[in-house]
């Protein structure tokens, strides 16, 4: 499937003029009979332009481009991107980037507004040296816009960086995590050995017991040095970020780093809890397994969603397996998201990868230690599903929730800034605790994750009551719950209320 062919059924449902909103200004402003005349170009201009406005106002004199346009330049021979409203040609910029190509090609056509500022949160420099590379304008924009920092994030980004300079850390130090991840791999070799000894002397419950430590630790691998890696948050360069990512991810868990990045990445943490862009959330108003967001129409079986959702949970893993094969490879689109084409040597070392995975994980006991097939089957299995649990509920109560926002997405842009959006959308719980924060990953501290994404999640506990203190000053609040089993009875909560018939769950 062509980008083109992407691009074209995804706006279907989603166009815009530029102009669709103006008649109303030009109402105020102009003669009737002009008023008739822009009126009737609005009508026929309707189906050519689809997109969003800007919301940054447009400079006279630059060359202007449509974000359909800048979404044709996305491979290393061409290679734009735009922030705010000014076009990058950065293909020249390519190998000398000091995160690395990879993360480059992976923004590449598309509107970097958010993801620059939040993945380059304590320098200045790059937003520098990009002047050189301006190449014109966009006039619109694939998905709504946030409204311009008033100042909140740039000040919480510069006591945070002051964090970091007077206790001389380093904000992407990988030693933390590649402790705890020497450690949970040990366990699950342990756990993985007693799977595969078939000796004759273990229970039947010993083995049961294996397999659950097995998915705890399965989870643990990618919620601690995979989520970094993904983030480019472990180590110095892209050579680390690419080889824990993939270890964990691709070879050791058999899903795929370039499906994550683009789901995670370019969707959830710059369109969070934003239905029809947000990959984690439905993509259509109807038809949806589930119904979590006020947008979304209702049907009668979403009465028992909080029931019945609780047992697909287990899917997820499985899932994630599935679909970065479907939409990554085949589809080149995870939800709304277009996913760049990955070229013939990623494509193949994803498949190669499973291959491995499913040969390590299943084949290799049965054929080499001799496990008896089904019952392993079973054992497999329920490590999938302890894995599919453990994620779920972790992914699912720091966003889907009462007390976050699920912000409007057809508007011509978003109310919030992007900066504020993300303590609204998200929720935060159990800081006291230091098992919970190991349990989650640091995802307790969401709201953080959220601001500072490239930041080790190690240096979270230390630098969230800097965000609280700055949300304090400007009077943005941050959802906070005392502990993990509230945020979970929270979400069930929310499960349960958004399954009423037209209940609204709109702040």
């Amino acid at each position: 499937m062509t980008t083109e062919t992407i691009v074209q059924q995804r706006t279907a449902s989603t166009t815009r003029t530029l102009k669709e909103n103006a008649p109303k200004a030009a109402v105020e402003k102009e003669k009737p009979e002009e008023v008739k005349k822009a009126v009737a170009a609005l009508k026929a201009d309707r189906d050519v332009v689809r997109g969003f406005p800007v919301t940054t106002p447009l400079i006279a004199g630059l060359k202007c481009f449509t974000w359909e346009e800048v979404g044709q330049h996305n491979s290393q021979e061409s290679c734009w991107c735009y922030i705010n409203n000014k076009v990058y040609d950065i293909t020249t910029w390519l190998d000398r980037h000091p995160g690395g190509k990879k993360v480059l090609l992976l923004a590449a056509g598309r509107d970097c507004t958010d993801l620059f500022i939040s993945y380059h949160p304590f320098t200045e420099k790059p937003a520098q040296l990009l002047a050189k590379y301006c190449i014109g304008q966009v006039t619109t924009t694939e998905f709504p816009q946030y409204q311009p920092d008033s100042g909140f994030y740039k000040e919480v980004r510069q006591k945070v960086a002051e964090y970091f300079k007077e206790n001389k850390l380093v904000s992407k130090d990988a030693k933390p995590g590649l402790v705890r991840l020497g450690f949970i791999l040990l366990v699950a070799a342990l756990a993985y050995s007693l799977l595969v000894y078939d000796g004759g002397s273990l229970s039947w419950s010993i083995k049961l017991l294996a397999a659950i430590v097995f998915g705890v630790a399965q989870s643990l691998c990618l919620m601690h040095a995979m989520h970094d890696a993904s983030h480019s948050a472990i180590g110095p360069n892209e050579t680390w970020w690419n080889f824990v990512g993939k270890f964990c991810l691709d070879w050791f868990a058999g899903a795929s780093i370039n499906s994550w990045h683009n789901q995670h990445i370019l969707g959830h943490h710059i369109y969070t809890n934003v239905m029809g862009v947000d990959p984690d959330l439905p993509v259509e108003k109807e038809g949806d397994i589930r119904r979590v967001c006020w947008q979304q129409k209702w049907a009668p079986a979403y009465r028992f969603q909080h029931v019945y959702l609780c047992v697909l949970y287990g899917f997820l893993a499985l899932k994630f397996r599935i679909q970065d094969i479907t939409s990554t490879i085949i589809d080149h689109s995870n939800g709304n998201i277009r996913v760049n084409d990955l070229g013939w040597k990623e494509t193949t070392g994803q498949i190669l990868s499973k291959l491995v995975w499913l040969s390590w994980r299943f084949i290799l006991p049965v054929t080499v230690f001799h496990v008896a097939p089904l019952p392993f089957l079973c054992l497999f299995l329920l490590i999938e599903f302890v894995t599919g649990y453990f994620l779920t509920f972790n992914f699912q109560v720091s966003h889907i929730s009462p007390l976050a926002e699920f912000p409007d997405g057809q508007g011509a842009s978003f109310v919030n800034e992007w900066a504020q959006s993300q303590l609204k959308t998200t929720v935060d719980y159990a800081y006291h605790s230091w098992l919970t924060t190991f349990l989650t990953g640091a995802l307790n501290y969401q709201s953080v994750h959220h601001l500072f994404p490239s930041v080790s999640q190690y240096h979270y506990p230390a630098i969230a009551p800097i965000v609280k203190q700055v949300a304090e000053k400007w009077q943005v609040p941050i959802n906070y719950l005392d502990t993990f089993s509230e945020a979970v009875a929270m979400h069930l909560k929310h499960l349960q209320a958004m399954g009423v018939h037209e209940v609204l769950h709109h702040h």
